[in-house]
Order: C-alpha cells, then structure tokens, then sequence
C-alpha cells in the first residue's frame, strides 16, 4: 500500500487552472522540443495536447509555447519564460507535498509491535 497525492490549481474564484497532467505534457514539450512529440510521449493526441494548451493559455492569461511552424524538419515549440517559471514552481510544491504525504503515512501506518 502506497499513498498518491493529486493537487491542481485554481483561481481565486475556484475555476480550474492546471493540474498534473498540464505539468507532464508541458514538461514532455520540453524535453521533445515540440508539441506532437510530446503528446506522443505522455500518450495523448495532438489534437486533445494542443486544446489543452490553448485552453490553459486562456484560464492563466499568459502564453505557454512559443510555436515555430513546419519545414523539413516539422514544427518546434519552446516553452516561454512564464511557463517554465509555473512548471518549475509547480513542480517543487509537488514533490513537497509528496514527501509530507509519505512521511505522515509511515507514522500512520508504521507497523505496530
């Protein structure tokens, strides 16, 4: 048995913002250097990746990718500085609430003797 920590972002008014599965797409973009390839790598489509990112670009106010069209060798996406400031504070909250999370499910559930 193993605890599992799911957190996300809203707005003051509680309208969603982003959540773990933004990160990893995001995060994939990065790594891929576009937007398809990165879809690809966390295992959704292109066209459910790119309305996620509109739509996040909408709810933040800010924009996410800056996108650089075909030729030869396909398209390129490049997060902006806003987006890799929000996956970098994103990502940090995240991995603290994960160890708070294991630490209080050991003394929760440390065996009894």
């Amino acid at each position: 048995m193993r605890p599992r920590v799911k957190f996300w972002l809203e707005s003051p008014e509680g309208k969603y913002l982003m959540g773990p599965g933004l990160y990893r797409l995001l995060l994939a973009v990065a790594q891929q250097g576009n937007l398809k390839e990165g879809a690809r790598r966390i295992g959704v489509s292109y066209r459910k990746a790119w309305s996620q990112v509109r739509e996040a670009e909408e709810r933040l106010g800010f924009t996410l990718l800056h996108k650089h069209s075909g030729g030869e060798s396909g398209g390129s996406s490049q997060l902006t500085p806003q987006a890799q400031e929000l996956l970098e504070r994103y990502g940090k909250v995240a991995e603290g609430l994960e160890r708070v999370v294991r630490e209080q499910f050991a003394r929760a559930f440390e065996p009894v003797e």
